[in-house]
């Protein structure tokens, strides 16, 4: 495979990678404007997963400093390092998304939203609306 194909490759990888979690991030953000500003809120929650790609990115950058060593023992250490982080990422990536999205749900509860029964899930994610006033809770499907 040509270099340059592969190099394009690794960068859109990459790029997507980090446009996952900058999504992850936003979507937490716009879920606190809502709180801020509306008595019905929509919180999507199950996108924890979206922050698992950026073990690729880490990953790699790990790989080049690892290649930088010329000493074999620090070459060893830097590889083990490599694993032990890969296995905290794997874990740990996640398990973050997952405690933000609990943190939502909490700072959702401490404002008086309570959880409507109007409640979708698609692949991933399952959608469920919280309102300030059970009145504003919009009708679900399975109610009609």
């Amino acid at each position: 495979m040509p270099v340059l194909l592969k190099t394009s490759l690794l960068l859109l990888m990459h790029t997507l990678a980090v446009a996952f979690a900058v999504f992850f991030l936003w979507q937490q953000q716009q879920h606190y404007v809502a709180m801020q500003q509306a008595a019905v809120v929509e919180i999507q929650s199950g996108s924890a997963f979206l922050l698992l790609p950026l073990i690729l990115p880490l990953l790699h950058l790990m790989s080049i400093v690892a290649r930088r060593y010329t000493n074999k023992v620090a070459a060893v250490k830097a590889r083990k390092m490599q694993s032990r982080l890969f296995v905290l990422l794997v874990l740990g990536l996640p398990l973050s998304g997952f405690m933000a999205n609990q943190w939502l749900l909490w700072q959702l509860k401490q404002r008086g939203y309570q959880a409507c029964d109007a409640v979708h899930s698609e692949t991933k994610s399952i959608f469920t609306t919280y309102s300030k006033d059970v009145a504003l809770c919009p009708v679900s499907s399975a109610a009609r």
